[in-house]
């Protein structure tokens, strides 16, 4: 389903800033560590411009401040971006992926989390991530893995997640290399976690992630999954790829 269908369905179910959500990954004890863990997969240093296509409500961009990075982020939704650049003073604009507002390798480093798979042409947007990108700098990308039970029971549920049914480490290298990016590592995050379900806003009780004992139960089942799960099925891809 990639097409003009595809493309409103996307655009209608992400239009809105979501600030419950933001909270949930900037202050939930739980979430927000492993949120920060995973933003820190991002290689900067101090001074580097860096650009996050696709940044929602500034999640991550809220995670890197301590990078001491230039932070900038774009969406679709100019209610995220007003969101985003109140909540964590980042630069962000209102602008289409496939047509990035900024000047030819004006960037350090790119990140792309959870974006691909809501996008129809995806080839349009790596090609803009490679062009706004010095030669030799780094794009970070982050997508949902198909071949995750979690990721499974997520297209099952939400229409608009249904683009991760396409998201194979195959499909994405293949992109990466036809956009004219060199792939140095591809790795997998997040073997299993059960708290993003049950610390939920909409599907469980948030509140839990500030018990203890709730904290230490889940940090016994990611343990229990990172030994029993193969990497291959845990919930993320993780691409670091350069400009060549």
């Amino acid at each position: 389903m990639v097409g003009r269908a595809f493309d409103k369905l996307q655009r209608t179910y992400w239009r809105s800033a979501d600030e419950t959500r933001f909270a949930w990954q900037t202050e939930n004890p739980i979430l927000a560590a492993g949120e920060a863990a995973l933003a820190s997969r991002v290689e900067l240093r101090p001074g580097d411009r860096l650009l996050e296509i696709g940044c929602g409500e500034g999640a991550n961009l809220h995670h890197l401040r301590a990078a001491g990075a230039i932070r900038f982020g774009i969406d679709y939704s100019a209610q995220k971006t007003a969101f985003a650049r109140r909540a964590t003073d980042a630069h962000t604009a209102t602008a289409d992926a496939t047509r990035l507002p900024f000047a030819d390798e004006s960037f350090d480093a790119v990140l792309i989390r959870d974006v691909l798979h809501h996008i129809g042409d995806v080839a349009a947007v790596l090609s803009e991530a490679r062009r706004v990108l010095r030669s030799g700098a780094r794009l970070t990308l982050f997508e949902p893995n198909r071949a995750s039970p979690l990721i499974w029971a997520q297209a099952a549920l939400i229409p608009a997640e249904r683009g991760v049914l396409r998201s194979t480490p195959a499909h994405l290298g293949a992109l990466l290399a036809a956009a004219g990016f060199r792939v140095v590592h591809q790795s997998f995050a997040q073997p299993f976690p059960i708290e993003r379900v049950l610390l939920h806003p909409n599907l469980g009780l948030p509140s839990l992630g500030r018990l203890p004992l709730v904290g230490r139960a889940l940090a016994l089942a990611e343990s229990v999954a990172r030994r029993l799960l193969p990497e291959r099925a845990w919930m993320y891809l993780v691409f670091e790829a350069v400009r060549t």
